[in-house]
């Protein structure tokens, strides 16, 4: 996809250190963090099979809100990610998105693109000092949903469900998650596309 490290802090948005307990659990990620132990399972078009791939990436999680939706108040993250499969120079993955916290619901809501043209809002809920917690996505949901282009949605790699699931302990950002693709390669049947890895802020 590309070279290049990724997004430095936007001059415009809060300071890393500006972030609060009104962030709630995201006040732990705002800052820049990177990890070399990714693991990635994913079918390869060129491979014709489902194969591992070793990852590292760099993600920075900037600070800014209150963002008030009449009287809905959330608490977000600007969220930027770039990953480079281990001992390559170009980046093959990129997300863009947005992390958000309402304290007055203690939802948890991350929603996010990637360049296939998917976007994806997962939503759950945790407590303000939460150092774990789980998101959900599904197709066909008006509110935690994936949507799609029409070549996707065809059969190629339909998006169906999304799941995350993050443990912030220990000053660490570890997380696994769950993309299920149904596959014209699969036979139209349902694969797991699963990605994780630990980070370290820097």
């Amino acid at each position: 996809m590309g070279a290049g490290s990724t997004f430095g802090p936007p001059a415009h948005m809060a300071a890393f250190t500006d972030v609060d307990e009104r962030w709630g659990p995201l006040a732990k990620l705002a800052g820049q963090w990177a990890g070399d132990q990714g693991r990635d399972f994913s079918y390869s078009y060129s491979a014709e099979a489902d194969t591992e791939n070793l990852y590292r990436e760099e993600i920075t999680f900037d600070p800014f809100g209150p963002v008030d939706n009449g009287p809905q108040q959330l608490f977000a993250l600007d969220y930027r990610m770039k990953a480079w499969r281990l001992g390559a120079d170009d980046f093959f993955h990129m997300e863009v998105g947005y992390w958000q916290w309402e304290p007055a619901t203690n939802i948890l809501t991350r929603c996010f693109m990637v360049p296939r043209s998917t976007t994806i809002i997962a939503s759950g809920t945790a407590e303000a000092n939460a150092e774990k917690f789980s998101l959900a996505a599904e197709l066909g949901s008006e509110t935690n949903g994936v949507l799609q282009n029409a070549y996707l949605h065809g059969g190629a790699a339909k998006t169906v469900a999304y799941e995350l699931d993050v443990d912030l302990s220990g000053g660490q950002f570890t997380y696994k998650e769950d993309t299920v693709l149904e596959m014209t390669a699969h036979g139209g049947g349902a694969m797991h596309h699963t990605d994780a890895n630990t980070l370290q802020k820097v």
